[in-house]
């Protein structure tokens, strides 16, 4: 596993590579872009109009604005762009709370995939959410497709177990990520 930088510092969660930072306004063309994408959601949900893309980036920085831990939504930064402040985030990250659980979720764009951004990126998210958000699971869905192979082996890797009795819908998989797994993979980890 990728060793975790820093798990929680303002907000901002780091690896090696990548810098996860609270989305801000300046990245709403990001997020619309990845929401509206049909290639990026094909695997998610429809995309959305413009204006829904909108209204939901507006919704996802109301989110981040609040003390209470719910939803977090994060930038994903590429270390290797020289002016990360000028430049342009290289995909989106989210927490979506409900309870004491989470749905775990990462968005790259085209040029980002098949790079090891998601798993790497995994790494701050899983620890930001067991012990900067006190979740007792992490959970994550995906389309029961003919991708499925290249996600499932992403959430195994990180010690997720199939779950898919608890699907939102039939046409999707389930892989779930309990706080006592995650604490003794943690440990037996150098």
């Amino acid at each position: 596993m990728v060793e975790l930088m820093a798990v929680l510092e303002a907000g901002v969660l780091e690896t090696p590579r990548l810098r996860l930072r609270p989305m801000e306004a300046g990245d709403e063309a990001m997020f619309c872009h990845l929401y509206t994408d049909p290639d990026v959601m094909r695997r998610i949900l429809p995309p959305l109009s413009s204006e829904a893309a909108t209204q939901s980036f507006r919704r996802a920085c109301a989110h981040n604005a609040k003390d209470a831990p719910g939803h977090r939504f994060w930038a994903i930064d590429h270390k290797a762009v020289e002016d990360v402040q000028s430049a342009s985030a290289i995909g989106m990250a989210a927490l979506l709370r409900s309870g004491d659980r989470a749905e775990l979720g990462v968005m790259l764009r085209h040029g980002w995939w098949n790079r090891g951004i998601s798993s790497e990126a995994f790494v701050p998210l899983i620890d930001h959410a067991f012990l900067g958000m006190g979740l007792a699971l992490v959970y994550a869905e995906r389309p029961d497709d003919d991708h499925a192979r290249i996600i499932d082996r992403l959430l195994d890797r990180f010690g997720f177990v199939h779950a898919p009795e608890r699907a939102t819908a039939p046409s999707q998989c389930r892989w779930e990520l309990p706080r006592a797994t995650w604490a003794a993979r943690r440990e037996s980890t150098p």
